[in-house]
């Protein structure tokens, strides 16, 4: 049984929730028939110019995103490697920072050797900024042996189907590295600068017998006697450093990973001190060992010296 307090307390409520209701109501439709209609224009009017003053937006549904097109398409530095070699990721990004930066890199392999160079994160950013493009070639072209890649540099096809628009070439390879301090920027082919249409031009009337010259010494034999081709001369400063040691060249190229240079000039440790101290680079590209790991009585240059230790000591072995 409810106590006289809370009936009238319930009663009080009961009474004030009709009336509040009835307030809303009048309040409303004072609003909707009396401001409203006052305020609509200048509410329209504000909306007009806000709309008006909004700036023009256009979506280009098919953008050209290609980033290749940041690069000068003329200039293609390439490099043909078959084998997965754990050098080549630190070569072409080293190559990537001492070439001027309008060229783009073609890098051209087999199957392993663009997974090992393709799985690099920093080969990944390249590729994503347009940089750098691995492939693998289609048949018939072939690139395990350098007759191969010879018979691919002299087939006019190649740089009609996979080069095309391409005028200057910058060839390098496994065995050669730029130096990153050189100011200037051929020669030997594994790293030289060519002109695609000088090729062209030869390639036009004469063509290379397979199993023959190869295609770097092919190709310079026939541009000393094209018309207005020009070709770097034995007197001029070598671009790139084999076996002709000279002061800051602007690159190397030891073949074979240095497995194959003239030991008559190489053995001396001054040259290749000096050579190290020029290209630290060179221990990218090079076969190279530990100091520990030298035979006793090496003479660093190539030649193991009996020491008196060493013919004592023979000479007491019975």
């Amino acid at each position: 049984m409810m106590s006289p307090f809370v009936k009238s307390k319930f009663r009080g409520d009961f009474l004030r929730a009709p009336l509040i209701a009835t307030v809303a109501l009048v309040f409303a439709w004072f609003i909707a028939l009396v401001i409203l209609p006052q305020c609509k224009p200048a509410i329209t009017s504000g909306l007009t110019n806000a709309r008006q003053n909004l700036p023009s937006i256009s979506i280009d549904w098919f953008p050209n995103d290609d980033p290749r097109k940041n690069y000068n398409a003329s200039k293609v530095a390439l490099i043909i490697e078959p084998e997965p070699l754990p050098l080549l990721v630190p070569l072409i990004l080293h190559m990537i920072g001492v070439v001027p930066p309008d060229w783009r890199f073609i890098f051209i392999g087999s199957q392993k050797s663009v997974w090992t160079v393709g799985r690099s994160f920093g080969i990944q950013v390249q590729q994503g900024l347009g940089k750098i493009e691995l492939m693998q070639l289609p048949q018939p072209w072939r690139i395990r042996s350098r007759e191969d890649r010879s018979r691919l540099l002299t087939d006019t096809r190649f740089y009609d189907e996979v080069m095309p628009g391409v005028e200057w070439l910058l060839m390098f390879s496994s065995d050669s590295i730029f130096n990153r301090e050189n100011k200037n920027f051929a020669v030997y082919g594994d790293l030289s600068i060519r002109r695609v249409s000088a090729i062209k031009q030869i390639l036009s009337f004469q063509s290379r017998y397979n199993d023959s010259a190869g295609e770097d010494s092919w190709f310079g034999t026939r541009l000393e006697v094209l018309p207005d081709a020009k070709v770097a001369m034995t007197s001029d400063r070598p671009f790139a450093v084999q076996n002709n040691i000279t002061s800051k060249p602007m690159g190397y190229n030891l073949q074979a990973r240095g497995n194959l240079v003239d030991q008559d000039v190489w053995k001396y440790p001054e040259a290749r001190k000096e050579a190290m101290k020029y290209c630290p680079e060179l221990h990218i590209i090079l076969n190279m060992k530990l100091e520990k790991e030298r035979c006793p009585g090496d003479n660093l240059m190539g030649q193991i010296v009996n020491t008196t230790t060493t013919t004592e000591a023979a000479s007491t072995t019975p």
